[in-house]
C-alpha cells in the first residue's frame, strides 16, 4: 500500500470516534469525502472502502446519543426534503412492479439507495449545524475543497495554455467536466462572498484570489453549459452587488486571463456562430429531452423511476433509438423519472428556498445584519448557478446542491436565534444602563 494511501487510512480511521462523540466533525468530514473525494487520489484497493457509510453511521449515531435534538429537522424544508425522499420511494415501489420497467429494477434500487443516503445527510446536517459559527465552519470546508480543484488546475492551464479539458476527481460526482463546471458554477458565489464577509486578511485574499481563477477554469471545463451558468451568475451578481464597478473589473480580468490561454478548439466548441452548430452533443441532449417527454406522456405520475435511461426504452420513446445517453438535464430527468409530480415537489423545494433566502434579506437588513445579508445572497447565487446550468446537465441528485439547501434552512433558523436573542438581551442592556445612571446621580 503506498505511503499516502497508509496515511489517509490512518487518519480516516482515527476520526471515526470523533464523529461519534463530535457529531459536527462527522459533518464537517462526510461534506469533504463527498466534495474533495480524497480516495481519488488513492492507487490501491482502500480506494473502493465505503468513506461516507463508514463515516455517517458514527456521525448519527453520536447525534441520537448525545444531543437527541430532533426538533432542527421539524422545519419546512426539512418536511419538503422528506416529502421529495417519499415520492422517490413510491416511484421506485411502483416502477419495480411495472412489467415495463422491471428489466432495470436493481439499478433503480442502487440509485434510490444512493439518493437517500445524500438525504439523510442532508436532514442531519440541519439537525447538527445549529449555530451560525458552524454554519460559516461548513461553508468555509465546502469552499476549501473546491478550492484545492481551483488552485490545483490553474497552473495546469498557464502550462498547458488550456488546451485540455479540466475534469473532476475520478468515481465522484464531479469527474465528468461538465458536472465539474457545473460545481465551479456554484462555488463562484462562495469564493466571491467569502472575500467579503471573512475578517481575516488573509483569507479575504485567498477567496479573491480563488474567485478570479475560477472564472478560467470554469471556461476550460470546455463545458456550454457550464459557461452558460457562469454567464447568469455573473450578470445577476454584477446587477445586485454594492461594489458593482470592482467587480466588473475583477470579473474582466478573470475573463481576459482566459481568452489569452484559449485555444482555437475551445474557441471553435464555444462559437454560436459555427457551422454545424447543432453538433452531436446537441442533438444528444435533443434526443434525450424527447426521450423524457414521450415517457412521461405514458406514465405522467410517477415516470419510470431511477435509471429508467435504458436501452429497451429508449427503443420505445425516443427518435433515434440507439442514441442511449442520461436525461442531459435536471428538469427533463426529474419528470422521466419521477412524473410531473417528481418535478413539482423539487420545484417547490427550489421555490422556498429563493422565498427564504428574500425573507431572510429583508430581515437581515432590518437588523442591520450585513453578514447574513451577504450569505443569503451567496446561497441564492449557487443556486441560480445549478439551476441555470442544470438545465443542460443531468445532475438532480447533485449532493452539493442539498448542501446549499440545507445550509439555507439553517441560516433562517440561526438567524433568527440570533436575533431573538439580541432582542431578548436588549431590555437587559437598557436596564443596566439606567442602574448605571441612578447610581450616578443617586
Amino acid at each position: 500500500m503506498p505511503l499516502r494511501a497508509l496515511v489517509l487510512l490512518l487518519f480516516f480511521c482515527g476520526s471515526l470516534p470523533i464523529c461519534f462523540i463530535r457529531p459536527f466533525y462527522g459533518i464537517l468530514l462526510w461534506y469533504v469525502v463527498a466534495f474533495l473525494n480524497p480516495q481519488s487520489f488513492l492507487w490501491s484497493a482502500s480506494d473502493v472502502f465505503p468513506w461516507a457509510l463508514a463515516i455517517a453511521i458514527p456521525t448519527i449515531a453520536g447525534f441520537a446519543l448525545f444531543s437527541r435534538d430532533w426538533r432542527r429537522m421539524a422545519s419546512p424544508g426539512s418536511w419538503l426534503i422528506a416529502s421529495l425522499w417519499l415520492w422517490f420511494t413510491i416511484t421506485s415501489l411502483v416502477s419495480t412492479q411495472n412489467g415495463v420497467f422491471m428489466h432495470h429494477a436493481a439499478d433503480t434500487w442502487e440509485r434510490w439507495s444512493f439518493v437517500s443516503k445524500i438525504l439523510l445527510m442532508t436532514l442531519f446536517t440541519i439537525a447538527i449545524v445549529d449555530s451560525f459559527a458552524r454554519l460559516r465552519t461548513l461553508v468555509l470546508v465546502a469552499a476549501a475543497c473546491f478550492g484545492v480543484f481551483v488552485a490545483k488546475a490553474f497552473p495546469f492551464l498557464i502550462l498547458t495554455g488550456g488546451a485540455y479539458r479540466l475534469y473532476g476527481p475520478e468515481r465522484s460526482m464531479i469527474a465528468d467536466n461538465n458536472d465539474f463546471g457545473l460545481a465551479l458554477n456554484m462555488t463562484l458565489p462562495l469564493f466571491f462572498f467569502l472575500a467579503q464577509t471573512e475578517t481575516n486578511r488573509w483569507l479575504k485574499r485567498l477567496f479573491a484570489f480563488l474567485f478570479v481563477i475560477t472564472i478560467p477554469a470554469i471556461f476550460f471545463t470546455y463545458s456550454r453549459g457550464a459557461l452558460v451558468g457562469l454567464t447568469a451568475v455573473v450578470m445577476l451578481m454584477v446587477l445586485r452587488s454594492k461594489r458593482r464597478m470592482l467587480l466588473i473589473m475583477v470579473i474582466a480580468l478573470g475573463i481576459i486571463v482566459a481568452l489569452v490561454f484559449a485555444p482555437p478548439a475551445w474557441k471553435y466548441r464555444m462559437d454560436p456562430t459555427r457551422a454545424g452548430v447543432i453538433d452531436a452533443s446537441a442533438n444528444e441532449r435533443l434526443n434525450a429531452w424527447s426521450f423524457c417527454w414521450n415517457l412521461v406522456q405514458d406514465y405522467p405520475i410517477t415516470g419510470g423511476g431511477f435509471s429508467t435511461f435504458t436501452p429497451e426504452l429508449f427503443s420505445r420513446y425516443a427518435p433515434v433509438v440507439l442514441d442511449i445517453h442520461g436525461p442531459h438535464s435536471v428538469y427533463f430527468g426529474l419528470l422521466a423519472e419521477h412524473g410531473f409530480i417528481g418535478l413539482f415537489l423539487y420545484l417547490g423545494l427550489v421555490f422556498f428556498c429563493f422565498r427564504t433566502t428574500s425573507r431572510i434579506k429583508k430581515l437581515a437588513a432590518f437588523h442591520n445584519d450585513q453578514t447574513i445579508f451577504q450569505y443569503a445572497d451567496m446561497f441564492r447565487f449557487s443556486l441560480i448557478g445549478f439551476l441555470v446550468s442544470g438545465t443542460f446537465l443531468g445532475r438532480a441528485y447533485f449532493d452539493y446542491f442539498f448542501a446549499i439547501v440545507a445550509c439555507i434552512v439553517i441560516l433562517n433558523k440561526v438567524a433568527k436565534d440570533n436575533w431573538n436573542r439580541e432582542a431578548a438581551e436588549e431590555p437587559l442592556r437598557e436596564m443596566d444602563c439606567i442602574g448605571a445612571g441612578e447610581g450616578a446621580y443617586g
